[in-house]
Parts: structure tokens; sequence; C-alpha cells
């Protein structure tokens, strides 16, 4: 628990107005704790993501001029601690109106949205991933012979649905079509919880509600606020119970106080809630019931499944989602899909448009059709806990597969929604580094090609930046959690105490390292493994600095 100035009041208002006394721990002075912030909000995490890339940074930059021109940020985050200097800009400046246009794949459908969206340009991976749906949830890359004896970890929806304080019911998590994280999540031979949704609307609705079961109004737990602040402070005492840094006497104090809260917690009454519906919903959305997800060009479907995702959220049945469509890949405006000609050959031209200007309207598709009804629905509806929407509670990733042409540089980070207050929004932040130049980061080679275009005006818009893990460390920590719910420091090994491997550079800043920590992999690749990946992508660490590996990224 924080010691701010809200805390240092050192009483909690439980039922009937009584006041519940936090005990004064001596032996914690003056070390800080650090635990979540707005313990009262109850945080969701939404991740959506699309087939394939999304055709060309110009599809879903808010920069104005000619593709290949696309410029930076004007206003600049000055680097401490060693980073570089980070460019940024209000969204706003692009679109000033709800009616003007921020990028191609938005048009104007977010423009009303803008102060609660982040776009985030220069995430990098250090390696090319094209299919690996895993990879973005921080999972390793279905290559066994990459990754060698690397051991699998979970991926941060699962990281983030069992943490208890973030989830103290136990709540599923639920994943919607393609599951990108259960074959990359298995944690000593187990795979962890993720409940099958089905292929259609019927089967995600009974994940969801229990097949209808699920408790409506007045009778779902966890709708009090008073029982939802005592439960999070009674796992903030029992985590600085067990702290080494306490002492004896601080304990007993600590565990006097702990069962009056627990007295407190278990008179609660639980509230109704009004916003919870769900029993009628095929009623209100006829002709969705049976729909498969394999129709998910179907406008009707996207939309009944934005109200199911809502519905849940507003029942809170669960509070992790990973939402996997694909991209519209039908006849779009008279022009079929052909994925090999699309992804790898985008200055090919058909019906008049360049092959990456149709994959980002495809793109285009899925997001007006889904993601935005979700990102009205959750606007629209207030959470009383604290009296905000519950976007503003929540934190939607809306991402793809790749960037550019099956693209590891620069990867799409589109974020909605403020974490309950845990993220800063309204912004566009570039964390490129163009003083280490450009790099091509995408394939058009065919599906091992690489490095092909190099120096192409339309392709060229990559420049060095950060770690994409460093995103996946900034939404756990806007959950709730702390480094030592996800770091595992053991995973970094290969790279520790070393100033070059099979001749490679890493780079003078990653010297003799001893500890990155932060989540998952800074090189997802076996050292030991003899791959022509290794040699390609092993010399790109020296554009990064892995002692930045372990830190949420500035300006969020």
């Amino acid at each position: 628990m924080k010691f701010n100035r809200s805390t240092r009041r050192m009483f909690l208002q439980g039922s009937g107005g009584a006041l519940v006394a936090i005990p004064f721990l001596t032996s914690l002075l003056p070390r800080e704790l650090w635990a979540q912030s707005n313990s009262t909000v109850v945080r969701r995490f939404i991740y959506i993501k699309s087939d394939y890339e999304m055709g060309h940074h110009s599809s879903w930059l808010p920069m104005v001029g000619s593709v290949g021109n696309l410029g930076q940020p004007s206003q600049v985050f000055t680097g401490t601690n060693g980073h570089h200097n980070i460019r940024w800009q209000n969204l706003r400046d692009f679109a000033p109106t709800s009616s003007s246009v921020l990028a191609p794949y938005y048009g104007a459908d977010v423009s009303p949205y803008l102060e609660s969206m982040n776009i985030l340009r220069g995430l990098d991976f250090i390696k090319r991933y094209g299919h690996a749906y895993e990879m973005t949830l921080g999972g390793l890359y279905g290559d066994a012979t990459d990754f060698g004896v690397l051991q699998k970890i979970p991926t941060i929806d699962h990281v983030i649905n069992n943490n208890k304080i973030f989830n103290p019911l136990g709540r599923s998590l639920i994943n919607v079509g393609q599951v990108d994280s259960s074959s990359q999540n298995i944690v000593n031979g187990v795979v962890s919880n993720a409940p099958s949704s089905g292929n259609g609307l019927t089967a995600i609705y009974n994940s969801l509600f229990s097949n209808g079961n699920y408790p409506e109004s007045g009778q779902q737990a966890g709708s009090n606020p008073k029982a939802n602040v005592l439960n999070r402070v009674i796992e903030d005492y029992n985590r600085v119970k067990n702290s080494k840094n306490i002492s004896a006497t601080d304990k007993l104090s600590l565990q006097n106080a702990m069962d009056k809260l627990t007295d407190v917690k278990n008179s609660l009454s639980v509230v109704a809630t009004a916003s919870c519906s769900h029993k009628n919903f095929f009623t209100t959305h006829p002709g969705t019931q049976q729909t498969s997800l394999a129709a998910v060009d179907a406008v009707l479907v996207q939309k009944a499944l934005a109200d199911i995702i809502t519905a849940a959220i507003m029942c809170d049945t669960n509070r992790v989602f990973g939402i996997h469509l694909g991209a519209h890949l039908g006849v779009l405006d008279g022009l079929g899909f052909d994925h090999q000609v699309a992804s790898h050959e985008p200055h090919g031209l058909s019906g008049g448009k360049f092959n990456w200007q149709q994959m980002g309207e495809r793109q285009r598709v899925l997001f007006k059709n889904f993601t935005v009804p979700l990102i009205q629905n959750l606007s629209a509806a207030i959470d009383p806990s604290n009296g905000k929407s519950l976007l503003y509670n929540s934190l939607i990733y809306n991402t793809m597969e790749s960037a550019q042409v099956h693209g590891w540089g620069s990867h799409p980070g589109i974020l909605f929604g403020n974490a309950g207050g845990n993220i800063q929004s309204g912004k566009y932040i570039d964390y490129s580094d163009r003083t280490k130049g450009s790099f091509s980061g995408c394939d058009t080679g065919g599906v091992f090609g690489f490095d092909k275009i190099l120096g192409s005006p339309k392709f060229a818009n990559n420049y060095f930046g950060v770690n994409y893990n460093r995103l996946l460390v900034t939404i756990m920590q806007s959950m709730g959690l702390v480094p030592s719910d996800y770091e595992n420091d053991s995973l970094n090994t290969q790279l520790y105490n070393k100033t070059s491997a099979a001749n490679i550079d890493f780079g003078p800043q990653n010297y003799n390292l001893t500890s990155i920590g932060g989540y998952g992999y800074a090189f997802p690749m076996d050292l030991n493994v003899d791959s022509y990946r290794r040699t390609a992508f092993l010399p790109n660490l020296k554009n990064y600095d892995l002692k930045q590996f372990r830190y949420k990224l500035p300006g969020l």
C-alpha cells in the first residue's frame, strides 16, 4: 500500500459508517510500499487483434503528407535515466473536430474519443515473426528450432487474470475466436484456464454467462464498492504481512487489523447493480444466436459481439478478454483477397489501388464494425465505483498480427481507455530514435525473405525504437500488477555477462549485464541454436538498451 496523503489518514470507512483503523507499522518506515492505486476501481483488460498486417504505417499513424514522408510529432519528452528523447503530440492536433479523419484506418469514428486514445509508434520486436500470433501477448515464436531450450512462459492475459489482487474471485479468462495464448502458456506442464468460447455467439454467451444462469441485478457477487475496497486492502495487508522487512510486533498489529477488516467485509450486504442485464440478449439481437464467428465480415455479428462483451463487463463476469478476429478477407469493393499477393507484394496494383492500401481497408472493416461499437458502449456506461465511464476504467489494446508486410519494426500499438487513471491518454507517441537510422523491418521477398526493400520510399519508415515487451510491462502495471507478479530474471541469462555472442556485438550499453528483469525475453531465440535467423536478428540488439527493458513506456 503506497503511503500517500489519503492513506496517511489511517482509517477506512466500512459498513454503517464505521471506521476501521490501519495500524502504524514502524518497521516499514521510511520504506514505501508499492501497490495499485485507485483500489476501489475494477479494471478490465481487452485485447483485440486481427490477422495479417496494417498495410503501411500511413494507414494508422496520424500524420499528414505523402506516403514515405510521415514526419514526426512536434513535442519532446526529454530523455531521463539514459533514455533517448521521445517525440509526442496531442491527437486532437491531427483531428480538430469530432468529424475529422485521424488516419484511414480510423476514419472519423474515433474522433469523438481521442482524449481516451493513445497511438504508439516505434515498438519493435527483435526478430521476424510473421503469423506468430502469441508474440503480441508475450509468447515465444512457434518455431522450436529457434527457441531451443528457452522455457515457455504465461502470456500477459493469463498473468493479469491469475493475479489475486486484480481478480480476487478468480474469474476465468475468456478468449473469443482463435486463442492466441494457450499453446504458449504452459506452466509446469499445465495449461492455464482459458475456457473455449466455441465458434458462435451462442457459445460465447454461454461461456460468459454460464448458459444464461449468471445472476443479474441484485445478485452478482462483488457489486458492493465497499466490499471491493476491503477485499483489496486485505490482499495488500497479506502482502505486507509476508514481507521480510516487517517486525514481529508489527505483524501482530497487522493481524489484529486484518481480523477487523474481515469482519466488516463479511457484514456487507450485496448491492444491486441495475446495469447488469444479459438474459434477453438474443431477443434484442435477432438473427445472431447461432451465427458462426467465421462470418466475421457480417456487420450484425461484429456489433452483437461488442454488445456481448459490454454486457459481460457490466455484470463483471470476466475481467480479461482476448478477441482475435480475422481481417476482412472476402470481396471488398469488387476485389478479392490473396494473402501472398496482398502481403508480400505491397507495391503491386489491383483495381487501381496498391496492395498495401487494400490491406489497410480490410483491417478497417473489423475496426469499424467491432472495435468502434465496443468503445462507444464502454464510453456511454458509467461505473458507479468512481463515476467514470467503463472505458476510462478499462484498457483496450487494439493491434494486429504484424506491422508492415509481416513486419517486426514499429508494431501497431493502439490503446483506448485509462485503466482507472493509471494510463494518461490523448497522445501520439513516437518512441523511435531516428539517430540510429532506419531499417526495413518487414518481409517482401517471399515467406522467409527480409531486408529486401531497404531504402524504398514507401516502406523505409521504420526507425529503431524500443523493445515491444515494454508495452506489455506498461499494460500489466496499469492493471495494478507489480514487477514481482511477472518478472523472471532467469529468462534472459543467455544475455548476461557478455560483450558479444557468436562474434556479434550487442552494443556497449549491453555489455556485462547481470540483470534485465521486465517481462519475457529481450531476445526470444536460443543463442546456442545455429540459425540463420539468429545471425540476421541478433545484431539488432545493439540498437536497444536492455537496461530499459524492465521499465514502463514513458508518456503513458
